[in-house]
């Protein structure tokens, strides 16, 4: 990481309101994880479905926008198809 312990989010606050605040970066917690500095972002359907208050469980402190492109700035053990400064596309996918 670049040595600067926080980074900027989009955060959900209540029904229509939402927050740009500064939260802790996140680390490398399984071996399977992998952390991306967002260089481009949006949200997406659902996270406009949230503000509309249509998600009545999602609860203030959410953090928003899970699309995005960006650039691989570390990876766990357990990751081989990934290196760091890696060019990556993030989308959500439904089960």
């Amino acid at each position: 990481m670049d040595g600067v312990s926080t980074m900027k989010a989009l955060v959900y606050v209540a029904l229509a309101k939402k927050s740009l605040e500064d939260r802790p970066k996140p680390e490398i917690g399984a071996p399977t994880d992998a952390i991306i500095k967002i260089t481009k972002t949006t949200i997406c359907g659902t996270d406009l479905h949230i503000l509309k208050g249509d998600v009545p469980t999602c609860q203030p402190g959410r953090i928003l926008g899970h699309e995005g492109v960006g650039i691989v700035d570390s990876v766990g053990p357990a990751v081989a198809s990934f290196k760091p400064r890696d060019r990556v596309l993030i989308s959500c996918i439904s089960a």
